[in-house]
């Protein structure tokens, strides 16, 4: 799945890089370098599509107060700290916010092109789970999801069909721990008309519950680890021929998911690094 790694990877980072060379070197800009005011190197709105699902990116990057850089290695020089001092003399910080909207009709065709309409095994040949479709939603803070589903029952002495639809709430958690998603104080109910699932949702509630929890979790640490590698590798591609301007993504991070009344928003902060001269 690699959603992550999708919203951020391919030629997001190759576009932004190539618009900042352009945009660092043209005129005022330049000008801008040279007399050390503060500068905003690139902002952009746009959309792209993964896997039917249509993802609105909002992003936007600053370089270093150039003004604050020049007088905190004055004070190095003044103190006597020569190797601050010299320390990436041409270099400047600078950060990326990706913010990333996903409507929840998107979402729901990301998932369902994943997951939608497949059947998978509870137990070998005897019983099987078929997910029908999903259906997000939220309801205040909670995430929600429907769920309707076909549990069959393939033993050759009791084989059929039990339909039902599943309703699951909970709360989104991040960073808890580090780069996993997961969610928190889940409930969920079972509507159906069959005697035999409300019997074992009667039985197994909490069970259940504890069950879906623990699946219900979403590791993103390899998905960043290869979204800034790739980041990195197209940038590297726009900078091979040139001697004046190089950068490097040190880290990529999700800040935040917000779930919002029509979607979910989640963003994302790359810090670096802008050398003016190699």
């Amino acid at each position: 799945m690699a959603i992550f790694e999708s919203i951020l990877g391919g030629g997001l980072f190759s576009d932004f890089w190539k618009q900042v060379q352009a945009y660092v070197f043209s005129g005022d800009r330049l000008k801008q370098l040279f007399t050390l005011q503060p500068i905003e190197i690139y902002e952009a709105d746009t959309e792209l599509e993964i896997d039917t699902a249509k993802v609105r990116l909002s992003i936007n990057s600053k370089l270093e107060n150039l003004v604050q850089r020049r007088i905190e290695r004055t004070i190095n020089f003044l103190t006597l700290n020569f190797d601050e001092n010299h320390k990436d003399l041409a270099s400047y910080n600078f950060d990326v916010n990706i913010n990333a909207y996903m409507a929840y009709p998107d979402i729901d065709k990301f998932f369902n092109h994943h997951f939608g309409n497949q059947t998978f095994p509870i137990e070998e040949n005897k019983y099987y789970l078929h997910i029908e479709k999903f259906m997000f939603s939220s309801e205040g803070e909670k995430a929600m999801v429907h769920l309707p589903f076909i549990l069959e029952s393939k033993r050759w002495f009791w084989k059929r069909k039990m339909h039902g639809v599943a309703c699951l709430k909970g709360f989104l958690n991040y960073h808890q721990p580090k780069d996993v998603i997961k969610v928190s104080h889940l409930q969920y109910e079972l509507e159906s008309a069959n005697f035999v699932l409300n019997t074992i949702d009667h039985i197994y509630h909490e069970q259940i519950i504890q069950f879906l929890t623990d699946f219900l979790q979403y590791n993103f640490e390899e998905d960043l680890f290869h979204a800034k590698t790739e980041a990195q590798e197209e940038i590297n591609k726009f900078q091979e021929e040139s001697d004046w301007v190089h950068g490097v993504i040190n880290e990529l991070e999700l800040e935040n998911i917000v779930l919002q009344p029509l979607g979910v928003r989640g963003t994302f902060f790359a810090k670096g690094k802008l050398h003016l001269i190699r």
